[in-house]
């Protein structure tokens, strides 16, 4: 398939969706202009946006007839299960959400495509950056995704001011709740109206477990349950006033620092993303600029060192963005366990022979190593075993051997194609400047004959070079000296030379498999990048807990193991800690923290469960954490400080990540190529100085 048909075919793709969605926008905004009759008007339910019919059939019509494609069959399913955890009562409302999401994924990577196909011009780098966009894919989901993300806990936040004003004028929880639903916008309709649900219910209690499970988020979850121990045993007027009102207060504070922290990291590290793929993009058209004012530059490119640097850059743009998009993550998915599945680690792990290579490189038990790499896949939240880890590790190492080593296959076959037809022009003088159409001309003209010549020619025998100066004799015309004949023969010996030394050489397999070696460590180098990130965030789920124990600890009948269930259902980090606390609970208060404090060593994790072992006998849950209480105005600000040094550790991370590839590129496809270029001229001049 040519370029030109590529580009064809991706500027159709492209142009298509857009004039859709400005037919749609159009039709959206004249249908916004009519008049609502009287009667929909009374109908709309409040926070409600109107929306165009035709652009919602639109979006239902588009999910039922992707769901019959075979390609976009598993994206759209996708999609969808991201979703329903987000908005799970509204089978309409999601198959919008995601088909909207659908579509401007495919419009940004089939954008992509289009701008590789229109700077790369090549066929190579159409695939290459067909392949970059299945790894994009799943971040622009995620991307999306979040937005979704954001807006709900936006309009939670609604929803809890207009529940404060709904339960000063009732003083009932239920119907606060009920009627801070009808105010909300539509996802949060839904959830408030299953919020009252479970208040109402004839068995709250168990509604409530069930309501756990589908939650979106911890605040809804948590709300939830203060909610229902409102309904269970009344509200409370402490010295601050209404326990439930300062209850929402404190939601509503934890909820703002959290949006606060999301948009100020968007804003820090949003941009380095494009940053560090905007390298991929402008290596096509500085490299065509060095080429056509510089042609000797044209030998790098093509080169070995040239094809390596390529990869390179592309290896390291891609690994920025990964990592700037890991820093910028914010939702709660983040940390929390993953679900098993079908993983092919374990699959592959099954089969015998797989099994005996991959038991060679586990560490035994009850040794350091096995001990260090148990210790950081549970810490990086990683969801495999160290058997499975291994399968993967090996398997990257492999595929990076057989990689490097099609890699200077590929070379070696583009030098020998590159020796055969590229233009040759005569050596002397700088190649600086633009080539003219002559020029050019005349070495086309010179590689077609040294191509007459060369096919000939049989290298393997041991008198081949004589048989060069023979053919080049009798091929040369009367224009040509015997010195021009001589510099001829000794082009094309050079030539054939060069052709024949172009096989995959032992220091070149060497470097496959050292670049085997260093990926072996490439996987635990990502997953201790995880476990820093993960560090960063354990402060501020700390501060949470402590705006959770100022709640909890002004019911009268709290105990230390409610509290710890409170904590393991609002946790994310430190949620697989408290899970095994709570199960060793049972047979031992004591032993149970003090394990959770070995599991979990964070200080300000441990001073917390140390004053739940001072309240386990000693003093009260109240008397355990009254300066939360007294101390209130310090931990604010203690937590606001928290957070900018977390935001702006994360920002000087992004921003060394997001321009090493801009760094990488200048020296790539500028320095490196300009003294390639200067030591190569600087050899011929001394060449050319040392035959005058």
């Amino acid at each position: 398939m040519s370029v030109k048909l590529l580009i064809i075919l991706a500027s159709a793709l492209y142009v298509v969706p857009i004039v859709l969605w400005i037919i749609l926008r159009q039709l959206r905004k004249k249908s916004g202009v009519q008049e609502e009759t009287i009667a929909s008007w009374m109908n709309r339910q409040p926070g409600m946006k109107k929306e165009n019919p035709k652009l919602n059939r639109f979006y239902q019509r588009s999910y039922v007839r992707s769901a019959q494609i075979p390609i976009f069959r598993g994206q759209v399913r996708r999609i969808r299960q991201r979703l329903a955890v987000i908005s799970p009562y509204d089978e309409l409302t999601i198959r919008k959400e995601t088909m909207k999401i659908t579509y401007s994924v495919l419009l940004i990577v089939v954008g992509l495509i289009l701008a590789l196909a229109l700077f790369g011009r090549s066929v190579s780098v159409v695939l290459l950056g067909m392949i970059g966009c299945l790894v994009l894919n799943g971040m622009l989901i995620d991307l999306f995704v979040h937005r979704v993300e954001n807006r709900l806990l936006k309009d939670f936040r609604d929803f809890l001011e207009d529940n404060r004003h709904q339960f000063q004028a009732t003083r009932m929880a239920d119907e606060a709740i009920y009627e801070a639903a009808q105010l909300s916008s539509h996802d949060m309709k839904l959830h408030g109206e299953r919020m009252h649900g479970v208040l109402t219910a004839k068995d709250p209690d168990r509604s409530l477990a069930a309501y756990y499970e589908v939650a979106p988020n911890r605040y809804l979850k948590v709300f939830t349950g203060i909610a229902r121990m409102i309904m269970e045993y009344g509200d409370k007027t402490t010295a601050k006033g209404s326990l439930y009102l300062n209850a929402i207060s404190k939601f509503v504070q934890d909820i703002n620092f959290d949006l606060l922290r999301r948009n100020r990291l968007s804003y820090q590290l949003n941009s380095l993303t494009v940053i560090a793929l905007a390298p991929i993009l402008l290596s096509f058209p500085l490299q065509r600029w060095a080429e056509t004012y510089f042609p000797v530059m044209g030998e790098f490119y093509e080169g070995r060192i040239g094809l390596a640097a390529k990869l390179l850059l592309y290896a390291v743009a891609v690994a920025a963005y990964v990592l700037i998009r890991k820093l910028a993550e914010t939702e709660e998915s983040r940390y929390t366990p993953k679900s098993g599945g079908i993983r092919w680690e374990k699959k592959l792990y099954e089969y015998r022979p797989i099994r005996f290579v991959v038991d060679r490189f586990v560490p035994q038990k009850h040794t350091k190593a096995h001990y260090s790499l148990s210790r950081l896949i549970k810490e990086s939240n990683s969801p495999l075993m160290i058997e499975w880890l291994t399968v993967r590790r090996l398997l990257l190492s492999l595929c990076a051997v057989l990689f490097v080593s099609g890699m200077f296959v590929s070379a070696h076959i583009g030098q020998v194609e590159r020796i055969w037809n590229a233009p040759t022009y005569l050596k002397g003088g700088l190649m600086l400047g633009r080539v003219d159409d002559a020029e050019r001309r005349e070495a086309e003209e010179r590689t077609s004959l040294d191509n007459r010549i060369m096919q000939d020619i049989d290298a393997g025998k041991s008198d081949w070079e004589d048989k060069v100066r023979v053919l080049v004799r009798e091929s040369a015309t009367s224009t040509l000296s015997e010195v021009q004949q001589n510099d001829m023969s000794a082009r094309i010996v050079e030539k054939l030379s060069q052709a024949n030394s172009e096989y995959l050489k032992w220091w070149e397999v060497l470097i496959a498999v050292a670049a085997g070696m260093g990926v072996y460590f490439v996987p635990l180098g990502i997953m201790q990048f995880q476990r820093r990130i993960r560090g960063m965030e354990m402060q501020n789920e700390v501060d949470q807990f402590r705006m959770l124990i100022s709640i909890l600890s002004q019911f009268d009948r709290m105990s230390v193991q409610i509290i710890l269930e409170w904590m393991e259902r609002f946790g994310i980090i430190f949620k697989p800690a408290l899970q095994r606390c709570l199960l060793d609970y049972d047979s031992g208060p004591a032993a149970a923290l003090r394990q959770l404090k070995t599991e979990a060593p964070f200080p300000s994790f441990v001073r917390m469960i140390e004053r739940l072992e001072n309240a386990l006998e000693r003093i009260s849950i109240q008397e355990a954490f009254d300066d939360l209480e007294m101390e209130q105005e310090y931990y604010r600000e203690q937590k606001k400080e928290t957070m900018d040094r977390l935001i702006e550790s994360k920002a000087n991370w992004g921003r060394d990540i997001g321009f090493a590839p801009v760094m990488f590129m200048l020296g790539a496809y500028i320095i490196v190529p300009f003294l390639y270029v200067s030591f190569m001229q600087m050899k011929d001049l001394i060449t050319q100085l040392g035959q005058i």
